[in-house]
C-alpha cells in the first residue's frame, strides 16, 4: 500500500468515526425520550445519554457537575416560565377589580411554586387567567386549584374549556346524555372531570333555589353573558334543578377557561333549561349582561324579555 493509500484509508476511518447517526435513524419513541431527558435533566443530560449509548463510563466528578447544571437550568427554566405567565396575566387584567381585596403572601408564594413548572403555552395561559382573576377579586382562586391545575395537560385544559360553556356559577344544569354528547361533553368526559377533581362525584345532586323576593318567587341565574330570571306567583315555591356540581377548583378553572375563550351563551342550552322550569310551572325571562362587578354581581343589564318554548303537541 502506498503512502497516499494509507492516508486515504486513515481519513476514511476518521470520517466514519466522527459521523453522527441521522435523526431519522432513531425510533420516534427514542427521539421523544431524548427530548424528555433533555428537558428533565438539562443540556448535560444529552451528553450523559450519548455516553450511555457508547458505553462510556462517567466519573463521579461528572455526576456532580451534571447535578449542578441540572439544578441551574431548572431554576432558569422556572424563572422563564413564571415571567411568561405574569406577562400574560398583565394583558388580561380588567379595570373592575375588587377594591376591598388584599394580597395573601402565602397564596402568591404557592402560586409561583406551582405555576413555574409549566412550560406549555396553553397551560401558561390558564395559570395567567387564574392570576388575573385573583388580582381582580381576592379569594376568587382557592389554593386547592393549584394542585388540580398542575395535573392538567393540554387535552384536559380543552375539556375544561368545554365545561366552561355550560357553567352557571358553580354548577351545570344536568340535561340528557344526548344533548351534552353532541357538544363533546360525553359520559366518559364527565367521569374524567370527576376523576381530576373538577366535578363533585355525587352525580345525583340537585340544586334548590329559594325566592329572592317576599311577595312572589323570583331567582336570577347568571349564565355567560345572560341573566336568566325564573319567576312564579307563589312566594313559597322552590325551584329544583338537576345539576353537575363543580368543585372549588373546578369553578375557578372553568372561570379561567371561560375568560380565555370569551364564552357566550349557548341558546340551545338556555332553551333546554327553559323547558325544565316551564314543566315545573315557572316562567323565564332573560336579559343581556352589560357590566359586572364580579362573577356573581351584575352592575348593568339590558331590559328583560320573556322566554317561552313552543309547545308542538296538538
Amino acid at each position: 500500500m502506498t503512502e497516499a493509500d494509507r492516508k486515504t484509508s486513515a481519513a476514511g476511518r476518521a470520517k466514519g468515526r466522527s459521523k453522527k447517526p441521522a435523526a431519522t435513524s432513531f425510533d420516534p419513541a427514542c427521539l421523544r425520550f431524548s427530548e424528555m431527558l433533555a428537558y428533565g435533566l438539562g443540556a448535560s443530560g444529552r451528553s450523559w445519554l450519548d455516553a450511555v449509548r457508547t458505553g462510556d463510563d462517567r466519573e463521579e466528578s461528572g455526576l456532580i457537575e451534571r447535578a449542578a447544571a441540572r439544578v441551574s437550568e431548572r431554576d432558569l427554566r422556572r424563572q422563564q416560565n413564571i415571567e411568561a405567565i405574569f406577562s400574560l396575566a398583565m394583558t388580561m387584567l380588567k379595570d373592575n377589580a375588587d377594591a376591598d381585596g388584599h394580597v395573601d403572601p402565602d397564596w402568591s408564594v404557592r402560586f409561583i411554586e406551582a405555576a413555574s413548572d409549566c412550560g406549555d403555552r396553553a397551560g401558561q395561559e390558564m395559570w395567567a387567567a387564574l392570576l388575573a382573576l385573583e388580582a381582580e377579586e381576592s379569594g376568587a382562586v382557592p389554593p386547592v386549584t393549584f394542585r388540580v391545575m398542575s395535573t392538567l395537560n393540554r387535552a384536559m385544559i380543552r375539556w375544561v374549556a368545554i365545561l366552561a360553556k355550560f357553567r352557571i356559577n358553580n354548577f351545570l344544569v344536568r340535561l340528557s346524555d344526548e344533548f351534552f354528547g353532541e357538544r363533546e361533553l360525553t359520559g366518559d368526559c364527565i367521569l374524567l372531570l370527576e376523576e381530576y377533581g373538577l366535578l363533585r362525584t355525587n352525580r345525583d345532586l340537585s340544586k334548590v333555589f329559594s325566592s329572592q323576593k317576599e311577595d312572589h318567587f323570583t331567582t336570577n341565574l347568571l349564565y355567560a353573558d345572560k341573566v336568566v330570571r325564573v319567576s312564579h306567583e307563589d312566594p313559597a315555591a322552590d325551584l329544583t334543578l338537576p345539576c353537575y356540581r363543580l368543585s372549588e377548583a373546578g369553578t375557578a378553572l372553568a372561570r379561567a377557561a371561560g375568560r380565555l375563550s370569551h364564552v357566550e351563551a349557548d341558546l340551545d342550552y338556555l332553551l333546554e333549561i327553559v323547558k325544565l322550569v316551564e314543566a315545573q310551572g315557572y316562567t323565564v325571562a332573560q336579559a343581556d349582561i352589560l357590566a359586572r362587578r364580579s362573577d356573581t354581581i351584575v352592575s348593568k343589564h339590558s331590559p328583560f324579555c320573556e322566554l317561552r318554548t313552543l309547545n308542538l303537541r296538538r
